[in-house]
């Protein structure tokens, strides 16, 4: 089984080869693909992102860490202002010391919800991660967050999708129609 290495490695040495391979296909569709410096590097970072993204269902992966850690920030944004304004109605507490409290118990929270999120039986390892439909989730909400960012949104999604593609071909090399699975 290839490790969290391997993985990036074949993410960054293949990117190249994707964009090759979707230019043709748009070129030969009849379109034309100009995609600015700025495209390109989103494309690559949720390609590589990608190539490591469904092993987010095994514990011992890094990326499951890192994901944890950052998933606090999103915790803040969405539970700290909330938590801010109802400690400051309900306990005397001076300001100086609220902020810090609210982002705690914000990180706390987001904590709690994230570690349920991943102990379901969806992330079991080799589960719903990895599969052709996470796959194109994973690409859809790409597609659908760069919209506004990218003029090229397509090739967004597209490059997240090949990039998980890439780290199924990379687990199932000697049954390859396991990439295909549903679930």
């Amino acid at each position: 089984m290839p490790n969290l290495s391997t993985h990036l490695k074949l993410g960054v040495f293949t990117y190249p080869v994707f964009v090759l391979v979707y230019s043709l296909i748009v070129n030969a569709a009849g379109k034309s693909f100009t995609a600015t410096v700025i495209d390109l590097s989103i494309g690559y970072v949720f390609y590589v992102f990608g190539s490591d993204l469904p092993d987010l269902d095994s514990n011992s992966a890094p990326l499951r860490t890192f994901i944890k850690a950052l998933s606090l920030g999103f915790a803040i944004y969405i539970f700290y202002s909330f938590i801010y304004e109802k400690f400051s109605t309900i306990v005397v507490i001076p300001k100086i010391l609220l902020i810090p409290i609210s982002i705690s118990v914000a990180m706390l929270i987001g904590a709690a919800v994230v570690n349920l999120f991943l102990s379901l039986s969806l992330f079991s390892h080799r589960g719903f991660a990895h599969s052709i439909t996470f796959a194109a989730i994973y690409g859809l909400m790409l597609y659908l967050f760069s919209y506004q960012m990218s003029d090229i949104p397509l090739f967004i999604g597209i490059s997240g999708f090949c990039g998980v593609m890439i780290h199924m071909t990379a687990d199932y090399y000697k049954k390859p129609l396991k990439i295909f699975k549903l679930k």
